[in-house]
């Protein structure tokens, strides 16, 4: 009865462990099924977004001219080029042949005339010392001297004088840069001047009485001699102290015709013994600078005038003339002459430089390049009377659409400067090559980028 009992019951729990299994299996099934339901409405919800937003893009841009615009504004270019370049003058030496320390009474740059005496020669260093600081305090004293009283200042305008006072402390700090020290007397003597005219136009006495008793009375202590003697250009130009043989290394009466193998083989040549400082005899002088022939190409001849900077010796920048470009052939190598008539102390010293050189400047409305486009407008033919001749018709021309209010229109434009990126146009009606007397203005609103562009396309 026992054994009957427990047979019975273990077959019951049997059946329950079947049971659960079966539920368990039942139960993973249904929780399969509810996540692929809910990956394929995520699916389907995705899909239904991606093809709301196409057919809404489609919608916008069928009903809706997407493009993109810029305004056309003033726009300057300057072509140039960067070469090393070779000062050639015409420049004699001036020679001592007597003894004595030479003290130096013209500056660099400065104008002397035939028989000019440009230094003067002592006995000692102490006679050059005294020498020096007698001419130091009597400057400054012509300066106060020409000033106590004068009313010349105040016509002169504040703002101008600080202008001038600092353009010439940054002067004097770019020629002491250089170890340019001659001209220090100079430029103390210019800055003194300006700091007193200063003072006049900010409403402070023109009487400098008290300053002048002061440097009369050092002028009257200080014993100069007259030295042993003096040395004179014997011709008129421009004097230099400064010699570094290239005086005579190239022929100037052929410096027009001088090539780059001629200027690179030139070889310095030591001054002579007795050479004290050397005169430029004409005020014209010469640029040599050898060339590629690529960058020959963008330089023309025929008395063209363009702008000469020199870095290292000045902030501005010369006038000067192409006289030409010498080659053997029109490919090749070659020498760019340039002719100056330009002359101060500093270029006086100069011989080879680097230069920029602004061949041409362009200036015009900039507009990018993906703004130009082929397209026809109308044309009417007129006689010498203005009188129309014909009907008017379409020709093909270059131009760009611009947008005036709502509606596109295409105006031709004449292109004066081409680069990769953008272009510079011609803001002249009256050109002939615009054909009906319309182009381009100034902060017009240009099509950059835009889809069927057309004239007189309505955009909304």
């Amino acid at each position: 009865m026992d054994e009957e009992y427990n047979t019975h019951k273990t077959d019951e729990h049997d059946a329950d462990i079947i049971r659960q299994r079966h539920e368990r299996r039942r139960a993973k099934r249904r929780k399969i099924r509810r996540r692929r339901k809910l990956i394929t409405r995520i699916f389907a919800g995705v899909f239904a977004l991606f093809f709301l937003t196409y057919f809404s893009m489609l919608l916008y841009t069928s009903n809706f001219n997407v493009m993109e615009t810029e305004q056309a504004d003033f726009y300057e270019y300057s072509d140039g080029l960067d070469v090393e370049a070779v000062a050639l003058r015409s420049e004699e030496y001036i020679t001592n042949s007597k003894k004595g320390i030479i003290s130096y009474t013209a500056g660099d740059g400065e104008k002397i005339n035939a028989g000019g005496t440009v230094a003067k020669l002592f006995a000692s260093e102490g006679e050059v010392e005294n020498w020096q600081r007698y001419n130091d305090i009597n400057s400054e004293l012509t300066l106060l001297r020409g000033m106590t009283g004068s009313n010349d200042s105040l016509f002169v305008d504040l703002d101008t004088v600080d202008a001038q006072i600092s353009k010439k402390i940054t002067d004097f700090k770019n020629e002491t840069a250089q170890n340019k020290l001659t001209g220090a007397d100079k430029y103390k003597l210019n800055l003194l001047r300006l700091f007193n005219e200063r003072t006049v136009v900010t409403g402070g006495s023109s009487n400098f009485d008290g300053r002048i008793s002061e440097l009369q009375a050092q002028l009257d202590e200080i014993k100069i001699s007259e030295g042993l003697g003096s040395v004179k250009s014997k011709r008129s130009g421009f004097f230099s102290s400064r010699l570094d043989g290239w005086e005579n290394s190239l022929d100037y009466s052929k410096a027009e015709q001088l090539t780059a193998d001629t200027v690179n083989a030139a070889v310095r040549k030591d001054p002579p013994s007795d050479a004290v400082g050397r005169v430029i005899t004409t005020i014209n002088w010469y640029l040599l600078c050898p060339v590629t022939g690529e960058q020959a190409l963008t330089v023309s001849s025929g008395d063209s005038v363009v702008s000469v900077s020199i870095p290292r010796v000045m902030s501005g920048s010369i006038p000067a003339t192409v006289i030409g470009v010498n080659q053997s052939s029109a490919v090749s190598d070659g020498l760019l002459v340039l002719k100056s008539d330009y002359m101060d102390g500093t270029l006086a010293d100069i011989r080879r430089e680097n230069i920029s050189i602004k061949t041409y400047t362009y200036s015009g409305l900039r507009i990018s390049r993906s703004a130009i486009h082929d397209d026809f407008i109308k044309v009417q033919d007129y006689n010498d009377e203005g009188e129309p001749i014909g009907e008017p018709h379409e020709e093909k021309v270059q131009g760009v659409y611009v947008l005036y209010g709502k509606r596109l229109e295409f105006v031709q434009v004449k292109i004066i400067y081409s680069d990769n990126d953008f272009v510079i146009c011609s803001e002249d009606t009256t050109d002939p090559e615009l054909l009906n007397g319309k182009t381009v203005k100034l902060h017009d609103t240009v099509v950059v980028r835009g889809k069927e562009l057309y004239d007189g396309k309505i955009v909304r």
